[in-house]
């Protein structure tokens, strides 16, 4: 599972986590959990920023929870580094929440074998089930983007 090279640090897709079977396992409807979804989500959030201060908004806990739960559905992973700049915050502060979120048990960090210096960051699998029924509670709205 992986989303960074070193080089070019693009997102290599292995298989979709979050497919229709689920249902079947009494998991939510695909359209409503889908990677697809959390990056209109991620969007939305995002187009905040043209509108209004963006430390009104100033979320990145969720915004990284929204970005692990997409990769998780597409079986990739992410780096320290990427995680940060997808919540639009500083590596300092990504940190800190990626502390609080591992202590959560909702994500865990992976050394890079191949490059000492990266650490992968994934949901885990708590953190997919309660990403997972969150999205479900929506039930299609976009009341607490």
């Amino acid at each position: 599972m992986e989303n960074e090279s070193a080089a070019g640090e693009q997102p290599v897709l292995l298989r979709d986590r979050c497919s229709v079977n689920d249902v079947a396992a009494g998991a939510a409807p695909a359209a409503l959990t889908s990677p697809q979804r959390v990056r209109e989500i991620l969007k939305a959030r995002a187009a905040r920023r043209k509108f209004f201060n963006e430390q009104l908004f100033a979320d990145p806990a969720w915004d990284m929870l929204l970005e692990l739960y997409a990769l998780k559905c597409e079986d990739l992973r992410i780096s320290v580094s990427k995680l940060s700049h997808a919540a639009g915050v500083p590596g300092t502060t990504a940190l800190r929440w990626i502390d609080k979120l591992e202590q959560e048990q909702l994500l865990f960090r992976k050394d890079d074998p191949l490059d000492g210096r990266r650490i992968w960051i994934e949901l885990s699998d708590k953190g997919l089930e309660r990403m997972r029924a969150y999205l479900q509670h929506l039930s299609g709205g976009t009341a607490a983007l």
